[in-house]
């Protein structure tokens, strides 16, 4: 079982249940919004239960947010990089493929936009910022990696992890700033520099 599957913006009441005697022993995980609130929320469950397993389950873009680059930067910076390194072992969206006019659905969202968008009559598949928000990590993170400390001393943001059977280490890196960023990566088995360029989001492997 799964407990609370909503926001961020209350803590308290998964805390609440995982620490009820009856409730709390049926419970495997926790799963996450991303609608309020920030993944800092996900630490402080975990904190206090850190054998519950966090999951992230939920989060959709849509017409609210026009602009590519934007969407892009936050969805890689909450979504992968905020929750990973809040302790999530897995990052879902909503919905995976929607239509030309956001369907189909019964009630709900009316202007909620898939990881891709499928034309209804010609069948041809938009691939949406989620979708290559996703790809930074899914085509790098394999199953069975673990996600490993990494640390900065400049503005972007990142996320690091280790692909036991491949032995590769896989760096997820953003750049939020509006000016190009020189980043240095001294973890590598051979150190190497990268110029980020403003507001850009990019993923790096190499052999451990």
């Amino acid at each position: 079982l799964l407990d609370w599957d909503h926001n961020w913006d209350t803590p308290a009441s998964p805390i609440a249940v995982l620490g009820d005697s009856a409730a709390g022993r049926y419970v495997h995980g926790v799963a996450w919004h991303c609608y309020a609130g920030n993944s800092s929320a996900q630490s402080a469950v975990h904190d206090r239960f850190p054998n519950v397993a966090t999951y992230f389950t939920e989060c959709s873009g849509g017409d609210w947010a026009k602009d590519f680059g934007d969407n892009l930067l936050w969805s890689v910076r909450t979504l992968i990089i905020g929750t990973t390194r809040n302790w999530a072992s897995g990052v879902s969206l909503w919905n995976l493929a929607l239509d030309e006019k956001h369907g189909p659905h019964r009630g709900g969202c009316g202007d909620c936009r898939g990881v891709v968008t499928i034309d209804s009559a010609s069948g041809a598949i938009t691939r949406n910022e989620e979708y290559y928000a996703l790809a930074h990590a899914s085509k790098w993170v394999r199953p069975g990696s673990v996600r490993v400390a990494s640390t900065s001393d400049s503005t972007i943001e990142h996320v690091a992890f280790l692909s036991p059977r491949e032995h590769r280490i896989v760096l997820i890196i953003v750049n939020p700033a509006r000016q190009p960023v020189t980043v240095d990566i001294v973890g590598a088995s051979t150190p190497a520099r990268l110029l980020m360029p403003a507001r850009s989001v990019a993923t790096i492997e190499w052999q451990r």
